[in-house]
């Protein structure tokens, strides 16, 4: 029996919350009965040479529509011709419909819009705005005949990116799944890493997420420098890589917590960084529905968001969505220090639906 031969459309060499979902998946689904194929615009993918080993086909973009039209016509054209049961777009914001409009050309199957976000991740004010109108403009253009099938991680972020266009009873709502045994709660790994860390004897506080504008950085350095006044033994972990690491550094550096922040950068062992933490920050500005705080709260660790971050990623008892005042996330997170007891939440996790394990299976059904 030949495969069925999905494309994904697109990944991108930082690991995103898209990129980590659309990977997880691929590691997890049936590869008897399905194959992955890869769209990136990114320049290259450190993982691109494991996905080829394992039989994935990956296309490089060499440009966005919006730079260059009639060029991305022809490069996806060419993907298209390679032929395909279903086309899955990881949509966070309207720009234009032309990769729906080639695959409906190219005749195929299925075609899934999915959306993973709730705004327009750009720093410039004006810019963000200008993307912010386009995007408008374009979902009162988009229209059930683009695709065949409308996904969302989030009632959030269906609203965000289908709005009244598409009937709610035809969008379906997935959720971002993790692996839940590998976040497991694991005392061993904790001292292990905060052995290995130096952090034995310190409360550690930690964040997750690309140096970027929807993440929220400079509030969380502002956050954790009060903390920091009150708990000489606080320290803050930051995991990930991004166009705004430097300026960050910058303002660590203005505060004189060099010494008390640790840039982790690109890590494959997040799981096990999270067993060493004590709290978990992650002050979005938007969001569809993160995955890190699904993996955080997995970790049975203690979680702090904002109201900006949907109520549905309220999985276990241990989370607070705060609105973004430095002095109302400092006094929670200094009051909470040492209120919580943290223990095994496995069996929270699968019930809510978040156990990848269980959700392949609605995946494979769903691309059948």
């Amino acid at each position: 029996m030949d495969k069925i031969k999905i494309l994904q459309f697109s990944i991108g060499n930082v690991h995103g919350g898209v990129t980590q979902y659309v990977l997880k998946n691929w590691e997890f689904i049936d590869k008897e009965k399905f194959q992955f194929d890869f769209v990136t615009l990114s320049k290259e993918l450190d993982f691109a040479a494991e996905l080829i080993r394992q039989g994935c086909r990956v296309y490089y973009l060499s440009c966005y529509a919006e730079e260059n039209e009639e060029q991305f016509r022809r490069e996806m054209n060419q993907i298209l011709a390679e032929g395909y049961d279903a086309v899955h777009l990881h949509t966070n914001f309207w720009r234009s419909f032309i990769v729906e409009q080639l695959a409906i050309e190219h005749h195929i199957p299925k075609i899934i819009v999915h959306s993973h976000n709730s705004m327009v991740d750009i720093v410039d004010n004006e810019l963000r705005e200008a993307a912010i109108k386009v995007h408008k403009v374009r979902r009162q253009e988009f229209s059930e005949s683009l695709a065949t099938d409308f996904w969302a991680c989030s009632e959030l972020a269906a609203d965000w990116l289908f709005g009244a266009k598409i009937p709610k009873e035809r969008i379906k709502l997935l959720k971002n799944a993790i692996d839940v045994n590998q976040f497991s709660y694991d005392v061993h790994v904790r001292n292990e890493y905060r052995n290995k860390l130096g952090l034995a004897n310190c409360f550690v506080l930690g964040h997750t997420g690309r140096f970027v504008y929807q993440k929220n950085h400079d509030f969380l350095i502002d956050v954790f420098y009060r903390i920091s006044q009150t708990m000489p033994d606080a320290r803050l972990i930051l995991i990930g890589t991004g166009a705004l690491e430097d300026g960050i550094r910058d303002k660590v550096h203005r505060y004189g917590i060099e010494d008390k922040v640790l840039f982790m950068g690109k890590r494959a062992d997040v799981n096990h960084l999270l067993q060493a933490m004590d709290m978990f920050l992650l002050p979005s500005r938007f969001e569809g529905l993160p995955i890190v705080l699904v993996e955080a709260q997995a970790s049975g660790i203690k979680c702090i968001t904002s109201t900006h971050v949907t109520q549905e990623a309220g999985i276990t008892d241990n989370i607070e969505f705060l609105r973004l005042e430095v002095s109302l996330w400092a006094d929670k997170v200094i009051q909470n220090a040492t209120i919580y007891s943290r223990t095994k939440v496995d069996d929270t996790i699968t019930s809510a639906g978040y156990n990848i394990r269980l959700q392949i299976k609605e995946l494979e059904i769903l691309y059948s």
